[in-house]
């Protein structure tokens, strides 16, 4: 049986391998609970951004980062690349937005941004590297995507039991919230979970939640850019609930969550916790 790494299972996810490659890994990934939940956690880090981007005008780029990006595509990219990770060249543009958009995963994204949208006093800079990252999405970033309970529930397992973070999908049906998706994203090597929710109108909302070693914070609102924010504290955890839909009441959602009012949309992190205990 061929050897399934994570780059391949990604090239699976992808949908970029032959007919008998995709066979010897689903193959593979039959007899393997570990592949299985390894592919479950790969797939739910994939959106569907080039088709987002396609169908939206994308922001200004610095030129700094142009040329950034210029260095590092010539640097990283040869001109021909074979195997099953090879891909095609696609333009400057969408590189860098897809830039923008990804760099909250590795922290860098208000440091390229800072003369665009500078810190705002008071922010923490997670939350302003959230919003930053948040602002880019419109309702076609998310519309497609179908609700997935198994491959939720896996990458809820990998935050309990990998990160130790007691995280739950809050059940916002009743504010006019479907749930779509939860994805693990890391900023500046800390695990950030972003849970993605989206109106009958407008564009998408966002919950998120970093692990902060600091005292409980009440919820408070604020406004950043285009994006309203909600910030609270509670038990080492800090969350933001951000959106751009001006409806929406954010504090009163906020207040719902941060009270315990909100019951999970699964089962719960510290029921979990409590039967391994």
């Amino acid at each position: 049986m061929m050897n399934v790494d994570d780059s391949l299972l990604m090239s699976y996810v992808d949908g970029e391998l032959s007919p008998e490659q995709r066979a010897e890994v689903e193959a593979a990934i039959a007899h393997s609970d570990e592949l299985a939940a390894r592919a479950a956690a790969l797939q739910a880090s994939v959106l569907p951004y080039r088709a987002a981007y396609d169908r939206q005008t994308v922001p200004p780029v610095p030129e700094s980062l142009t040329r950034r990006i210029e260095e590092l595509v010539s640097v990283s990219t040869p001109q021909e690349r074979s195997g099953p990770r090879g891909r095609r060249r696609f333009p400057l543009q969408w590189a860098a937005a897809a830039f923008v958009a990804g760099a909250i995963c590795s922290g860098v994204l208000t440091g390229y941004l800072g003369g665009v949208n500078p810190l705002k006093p008071g922010v923490d800079p997670w939350v302003q590297s959230v919003a930053d990252y948040q602002v880019l999405y419109g309702r076609d970033t998310v519309a497609n995507i179908r609700e997935d309970r198994a491959s939720t529930e896996q990458v809820l397992a990998d935050i309990h039991q990998r990160d130790g973070m007691p995280v739950d999908v809050p059940d916002l049906r009743q504010a006019g919230l479907k749930f779509k998706r939860v994805q693990r994203l890391n900023y500046h090597d800390r695990p950030l979970i972003q849970m993605v929710y989206l109106p009958e109108r407008g564009d998408p909302v966002a919950l998120c939640v970093i692990e902060e070693n600091q005292g409980d914070a009440p919820v408070r609102s604020s406004q950043i850019g285009e994006m309203k924010t909600v910030t609270w504290r509670a038990n080492r955890l800090a969350y933001v609930l951000l959106a751009k839909a001006p409806s929406l009441d954010l504090q009163a959602i906020g207040n719902s969550i941060a009270g315990g009012k909100t019951a999970p949309l699964y089962g719960s992190a510290n029921a979990d916790k409590s039967r391994d205990s």
